[in-house]
């Protein structure tokens, strides 16, 4: 075979810079785009941002469901998107309700470890005790439990003594005693069984079933979990009365007395989409109070065409079709966004008017079709984006589910067959709750074909443990 040249012509999609950068912010929530922002801004000098106080959006989810005379002006999403003081929103913005509290920012709590050292500051101890209950102290963890084998905290405490003396079990087990005396009650104890006994222990003895739980929590727990109250009833020799009563109070107890001290961060999700009524629809429109507002600084902009022709300019032009492109590929991922949001809110009306029961069946090839973009396009627009709406907040990908056949014809989303499960679940006897072959009867009985082993996967993906498992008296 001879070597030969060959002109072909052929067509692909070429990966620039500017496609990457496209596919990358379409891919970011909310948070992720508002830290690519900040550093954009810190690293382009032709890029400023406005400060965001001040810029708050608050919205009353009460009053969006129930106005139906929304101003169209206020659904321009592209307000000052591009142009030359274009921009995006970012700022982790709450959504508000209007006339709701707001949480007065006060000084951090002090950390479980701090608070227990400053009660034991106040305490008059023996210099060992001190040191032990210091080290056993630095030993429990943020739930309150002590890590640590006694015998190991001896050995631990009797390298820091001084030369020839000596501390025995009994030195560490008074120290623990003290500690597990400490805020709050339970702290220090090493079984979740002990640290409900000591926190039975500081309720008051008159109280009803306070017997009973102490007898449960001291060797009974594993029949408490498994809800066999056949079996604790035949054990504590007593009836549902007092067994209920007993379970009551231990149910107000805390497994985990630690979280109750110092600071626990809490991630709170801001939405990219809002959704309301106008005239009687519901509409999606983009939640531009979530971003900060980021242009391309006019001055510089001017100062770079001037000099377009200087070499000593050709770092600033870079940065300056750097800017251009990244404002351009955010405008492009909001315009997608809310095509997609848009898609989503036209073909759920339902949904939003009745709830999850009425969730239509909906597959993103749907929505691609629709929008004349790729199915991967709608995924990557979906995946981590929330909507916030008047039955809550939802992640985009919620909206899609695949269809289940009825006896009728119609199809059926599976997101709606979950609500049927846990309607039917939440309406059932405590003491007698209903089974997956029972469910799965009483979809058959509305025309809903569905496999025992398909409601017991819907309830697993709900978080919904067994019948077994939901007993109650």
């Amino acid at each position: 075979m001879k070597p030969a040249l060959n002109l072909r012509q052929t067509q692909r999609l070429a990966m620039t810079p500017q496609l990457q950068q496209a596919i990358r912010l379409l891919q970011m929530n909310t948070a992720e785009l508002s830290a690519a922002l900040m550093d954009a801004h810190e690293t382009n000098p032709l890029l400023e941002m406005e400060d965001p106080e001040g810029r708050q959006e608050a919205i009353n989810v009460d009053d969006v469901a129930a106005d139906d005379t929304v101003d169209d002006s206020q659904a321009s999403f592209n307000e000052d998107w591009v142009s030359q003081r274009t921009a995006v929103s970012t700022t982790p913005s709450t959504l508000r309700p209007e006339g709701s509290f707001e949480i007065p920012d006060h000084s951090l709590p002090a950390t479980l470890h701090e608070h227990l050292v400053g009660q034991l500051s106040l305490m008059a101890l023996k210099p060992l005790q001190r040191l032990v209950a210091e080290h056993i102290v630095s030993n429990v963890n943020d739930a309150g439990y002590l890590d640590i084998d006694l015998g190991d905290l001896l050995a631990e405490v009797q390298q820091e003594l001084e030369p020839g003396a000596t501390i025995v079990m009994s030195d560490i087990e008074s120290a623990l005693s003290i500690v597990q005396t400490l805020d709050p009650i339970g702290v220090g104890a090493r079984t979740p069984g002990e640290c409900l006994q000591l926190q039975l222990a500081a309720q008051d003895p008159d109280a009803p079933g306070f017997e009973v739980a102490r007898q449960l929590v001291d060797g009974l727990l594993p029949l408490l979990a498994e809800r066999d109250f056949q079996g604790l009833r035949r054990k504590l020799r007593v009836g549902d009365d007092e067994l209920r009563a007993a379970i009551d109070l231990i149910r107000h107890l805390s497994p985990h007395p630690g979280y109750s001290i110092g600071d626990v961060s809490v991630n709170y999700v801001t939405p990219d989409v809002l959704v309301e009524r106008r005239r009687g629809v519901w509409m999606a429109r983009l939640n531009t109070a979530a971003l900060p507002k980021v242009m391309i600084n006019r001055d510089y902009q001017q100062l770079v065409t001037e000099n377009a022709s200087s070499e000593s300019y050709s770092n600033l032009k870079e940065q300056l079709q750097d800017a251009r492109w990244l404002l351009s590929n955010i405008e492009k991922r909001h315009n997608t966004i809310l095509s997609v949001a848009t898609q989503i809110v036209e073909r759920q009306q339902s949904f939003f008017e009745h709830g999850p029961a009425a969730m239509r069946p909906m597959i993103m090839r749907e929505v691609a079709d629709a929008l004349d973009i790729h199915e991967s396009t709608v995924s990557r627009a979906v995946n981590g984006k929330y909507m916030l709406t008047p039955l809550g907040m939802f992640e985009l990908r919620y909206f899609f589910s695949s269809e289940v056949g009825a006896d009728n014809g119609m199809q059926s989303s599976a997101v709606a067959i979950q609500a049927l499960i846990r309607e039917m679940i939440e309406s059932e006897p405590p003491a007698k709750p209903v089974s997956d072959m029972k469910i799965c009867e009483a979809l058959k009985e509305r025309g809903l074909e569905v496999a025992r082993r398909t409601v017991a996967k819907y309830r697993e993906q709900m978080n919904i443990p067994p019948s077994s498992k939901r007993k109650s008296l």
